[in-house]
């Protein structure tokens, strides 16, 4: 996920808004919604300004963010008018660099209650989404919880921000970052965990066997639980942003974790076994009334096939899995052609 610094994930950023709004002090707010070539802020990087002449945050330096802190400055003074547009070199007179797509509009007692949501959410560190579209004429905000979102919303497993050009719509993921829950805390989770973290995922461990669930074993992991499989909603909540590897002791654990994690639908879910375990794991989940859609989606033997065999390669494989189907999920991808 971006950097949260100046962006609605920033506490303080969030909260300076607020006070403004609240004092009743106009404030225009600039925020980069894509970018394309070498940029120093990227989506979701924020700017505002205010009526007074000053401004917080930033949506990239040099000429790009005078250009636009400008027209904001008007805007917050009553001499401007909203904007979104492409600041290109071309428009800006700059050599070198790429080009960003920049809003910018006066915030209204919609952007308030916006704004009070996100800052509930952040502080629970519930995962939500800042929507914003631009109909024709308009300007439209929402802070939305995952749940509030329809099954198949692809703004539900976000992990960057989201510019559609089609629908002028653009989705900032709130919340904690994405997490990876591994069960199981045996030999291929404790290759894996410090694997997972070094990419930038963050980790939670859970198992049933306290000898094994030690935090001392998992250093770079969040947290480190113990529990009984059937129960883990009482220690963790999964949500749709999140990731799942199952890797427990044995096939009925196995089942009873991806039944448990089903209705989530997270955005990866992979589970440890041979094809035929695999085929039994799958059929029984089937006559337990799991969608089949889900079931099919799951990375069911885990991992890339590199013919792994040691728990050390085993772990490399799922990682390799695992950030094939991160970056899947980030709307610019820069290894298609």
């Amino acid at each position: 996920m971006n950097d949260s610094r100046d962006s609605m994930r920033d506490h303080d950023f969030v909260c300076r808004l607020i006070e403004e709004l609240e004092a009743g002090r106009p404030v225009a707010l600039c925020t980069v919604l894509a970018t394309r070539g070498s940029m120093p802020r990227g989506a979701g990087a924020r700017m505002a300004a205010f009526a007074d002449g000053g401004f917080m945050g930033t949506v990239g330096g040099g000429r790009v963010e005078q250009m636009a802190l400008d027209r904001a400055l008007a805007l917050a003074t009553g001499r401007g008018e909203p904007f979104l547009e492409w600041f290109t070199m071309q428009s800006t007179g700059m050599a070198c660099g790429g080009d960003a797509l920049i809003a910018c509009d006066l915030l209204d007692q919609g952007d308030l209650d916006a704004l009070r949501r996100t800052l509930e959410l952040n502080g629970q560190g519930r995962p939500g989404v800042y929507c914003e579209s631009w109909p024709e004429g308009g300007h439209r905000v929402e802070a939305l919880t995952l749940d509030e979102l329809a099954s198949d919303d692809p703004r539900a497993s976000l992990e960057a921000p989201t510019w559609d050009e089609a629908g002028r719509s653009y989705a900032e993921p709130l919340g904690s970052d994405p997490i990876v829950y591994v069960f199981g805390a045996g030999h291929v989770a404790h290759a894996l965990v410090p694997v997972l973290t070094s990419v930038g995922f963050r980790a939670v461990v859970y198992d049933d066997r306290p000898e094994l669930a030690v935090a001392e074993r998992f250093p770079t992991a969040d947290r480190v639980l113990c529990g009984d499989f059937r129960s883990l909603g009482d220690q963790v909540e999964v949500s749709r942003r999140d990731y799942v590897v199952v890797a427990t002791h044995g096939h009925a654990a196995d089942i009873d974790v991806l039944e448990r994690v089903a209705p989530a639908e997270p955005a990866y879910t992979g589970c440890l076994g041979s094809a035929r375990k695999s085929a039994f794991a799958k059929g029984v989940l089937a006559k337990h009334g799991i969608a089949q859609s889900w079931i099919d989606s799951i990375c069911m033997p885990i991992g890339d096939d590199i013919l792994a065999v040691t728990p050390g390669e085993i772990a490399i494989s799922i990682a390799g899995e695992m950030i094939r189907r991160r970056a899947e999920l980030r709307p610019h991808r820069p290894h298609e052609h």
